[in-house]
């Protein structure tokens, strides 16, 4: 599913209205079926908030189906603005003549008692005042109306958009609906993804009314969420007579005293996500401490030059951070793995804190690196506050990739994956996962499934989708999860998607 724009949404709109044929009052009965068939069942008194315009529109429909039904059924038309869409007056006529009960609110005179009342006793609150247009700060009785549905409501749903957030932005317009579901239209939202409008959207849940998928294809913005199959079609087959040469190897750098058990975590998850051969080059202290832990991967320090030279020419991709240090010294290793080689290289961690300081390394791996930052070190990078990154951070990585020749995986809840092109945005992964060596183990599924044959951008994308459904199926019994939960059930998990 693609995320889009105001501007783009509205050009989906026009198009299929206009070009296809699809009526808009049909796209709104769509809509309006849609959502009433996913929320007939939650309740059995209803109040409806209306705007005057096709968002509006759309609760007008909803109402009229759920009063149908037999629901109680309490409408709210809020004047928002001067002139009702046609669709609008459409419906509102319906309702007149089906005798529902509509109370009309134009000033604070019309906002009483019963009101309030009435939203306290309402099962749910539906919210469709307004929709994807909304670009100004709401103020006056509007903005009375929002803050009592957000003060008295046991349960509230949006239809297409939390009304007060802006669609593009996702900024809060002076007050926002808190939603606890968003049924939006067709596309998520672009300011959807924005940090801020977490809290205000609930569980979102896209309908779909009809709109042909080539039409959202010809305006696609190339930002997107994957679907179920497509991740299933990335996973790489294990063939029948396959042996370990065919699944790749993979060397892990990093690991110092004090931090073996980031380099521990990185390193059994290549092994676990199905890489063929696998080496951790560490120091010798670190060495000691793993090696006998480590039990299907080969170990390495940092004074047998031979096998690191002999590694570092045979080798399929690099993944290079986890515990690493940042002394001079593993400057030096980084330094040269970067410039030894051709191979495609994972840096994270203390990677990417030697990286920021010495940029001048970024020239050497461009087209072959994927570097995976949570905000505090792509701050660092790229010179954004953690709050300029927060309000655009699709934005923000995407430029990133593009100037610097590499993929971007900026982590966290909804991680982005960017080539500089395109965006694809991780839904997998809850809160649960916050813990120590998360980062560590997504950055060895990703060089594993660089180690078995795919690009650099897929392998991201698919990385960060495992990691997080891993995390997913666990939380379902569990309070919290470690790294080393998620690394005991990436095989099952794998193999789980391969044949769902």
């Amino acid at each position: 599913m693609y995320v889009v724009s105001r501007q783009t949404a509205k050009l989906i709109d026009e198009y299929t209205i206009n070009t296809i044929g699809i009526p808009r009052i049909v796209l709104m009965e769509n809509a309006g079926e849609k959502i009433f068939e996913l929320i007939k069942s939650k309740g059995d008194k209803y109040i409806i908030f209306c705007g005057i315009g096709n968002n509006g529109g759309d609760g007008l429909v909803i109402a009229r189906k759920l009063f149908l039904l037999g629901k109680g059924v309490k409408i709210v038309v809020v004047n928002c603005g001067t002139q009702k869409s046609l669709e609008f007056v459409t419906n509102i006529n319906i309702i007149k003549k089906l005798n529902i009960e509509i109370k009309e609110i134009n000033k604070y005179s019309d906002f009483d008692k019963e009101l309030i009342d009435n939203i306290k006793n309402s099962d749910i609150v539906l919210d469709s005042i307004f929709g994807i247009g909304l670009n100004r700060i709401i103020e006056g009785v509007i903005y009375k109306v929002i803050e009592s549905i957000n003060t008295y409501s046991k349960y509230v749903i949006s239809v297409d958009i939390p009304s007060g957030i802006d669609s593009n932005s996702g900024e809060v317009l002076g007050i926002a609906i808190k939603a606890n579901e968003t049924y939006t239209i067709e596309n998520i939202k672009k300011g959807f993804v924005r940090y801020d409008a977490f809290e205000y959207l609930g569980k979102v849940k896209v309908v779909y009314i009809g709109i042909p998928n080539f039409v959202k294809e010809k305006f696609n913005e190339k930002v997107s969420f994957l679907h179920k199959y497509e991740y299933k079609k990335m996973i790489p087959i294990r063939k029948v007579w396959g042996h370990k040469g065919d699944y790749g190897k993979v060397l892990l750098i990093g690991g110092s005293p004090g931090y073996s058990g980031a380099a521990y975590i990185c390193t059994e998850a290549v092994v676990r996500s199905g890489a063929g051969l696998v080496s951790l080059l560490t120091d010798l202290n670190t060495q000691q401490v793993l090696s006998n832990k480590l039990i299907e991967a080969m170990t390495v320090n940092y004074e047998e030059q031979d096998r690191i030279k002999n590694l570092l020419k045979t080798y399929n991709v690099i993944a290079c951070g986890p515990g690493l240090g940042v002394s001079d010294d593993k400057y030096d290793i980084l330094n040269r793995c970067i410039k030894e080689t051709e191979i495609p290289v994972i840096l994270d961690a203390d990677a990417l804190n030697i990286l920021d300081n010495h940029k001048e390394l970024l020239s050497f791996v461009k087209n072959r690196a994927v570097i995976t930052p949570h905000f505090g070190e792509f701050s660092r990078l790229s010179g954004y506050s953690i709050e300029e990154i927060k309000k655009d951070r699709v934005n923000l990585a995407k430029s990133y990739a593009l100037q610097h020749d590499v993929i971007v995986v900026l982590k966290g809840y909804n991680t982005i994956i960017t080539n500089g092109d395109d965006v694809v945005i991780n839904y997998t992964g809850n809160s649960k996962m916050a813990s120590g060596g998360m980062g560590d183990c997504l950055t060895g599924i990703i060089a594993s499934f660089i180690g078995q044959g795919m690009n650099r951008f897929k392998a991201s994308i698919l990385a960060c989708y495992i990691h997080g459904l891993a995390g997913d199926k666990l939380s379902k019994d569990k309070y919290s999860i470690s790294a080393t939960d998620i690394i005991e059930e990436l095989p099952k998990i794998i193999e789980e998607a391969v044949i769902s």
